[in-house]
């Protein structure tokens, strides 16, 4: 991944996380409620602007009614604003490859401690370790594909 794409993502999740932090808790039906009152506008207002009734407008707010997509387009249209979706990984994309990582070097490492069973040799455990730490970072350098593909 180049740099820039890299810069590009980081910032991205970033944002999102801090906008997760500031909407923890809020539905869209009450945040609809207060940019409404933000702006001035009646339930009866939007709803006319939006060509929805004003009792779906009423439910949404409330809570009572989850919008469908074309419903949420309307009312959002109608108050000038936009729906933001985005990706919020739930921990850094850098933990997220160290952990699948030691997944694929615990497999790895079960097969060598299977096959070393088998041969009755009980290996150093400190050794054991680091050879466990230089596969971690070894597989981290590796192309995705190795990474998240299963065994076969």
């Amino acid at each position: 991944m180049k740099k820039s794409e890299k810069l590009f993502v980081e910032r991205v999740v970033a944002a999102a996380q801090k906008l997760q932090i500031e909407q923890k808790g809020v539905e869209i039906g009450p945040l609809i409620a207060l940019i409404r009152k933000q702006l001035k506008m009646s339930q009866r207002v939007l709803a006319k602007r939006a060509k929805v009734p004003q009792s779906t407008v009423s439910k949404i707010e409330s809570g009572r009614l989850k919008p469908n997509a074309g419903t949420l387009e309307k009312i959002l249209s109608a108050m000038e604003s936009d729906l933001l979706i985005t990706i919020v990984p739930k921990e850094s994309l850098e933990m997220i490859l160290k952990k699948q990582a030691i997944v694929k070097v615990k497999q790895k490492m079960a097969y060598l401690k299977g096959t070393m069973n088998l041969e009755k040799q009980k290996p150093d455990e400190a050794l054991f370790r680091e050879l466990f730490d230089e596969e971690v970072r070894k597989i981290l350098e590796l192309p995705g594909r190795e990474l998240w593909e299963e065994e076969l």
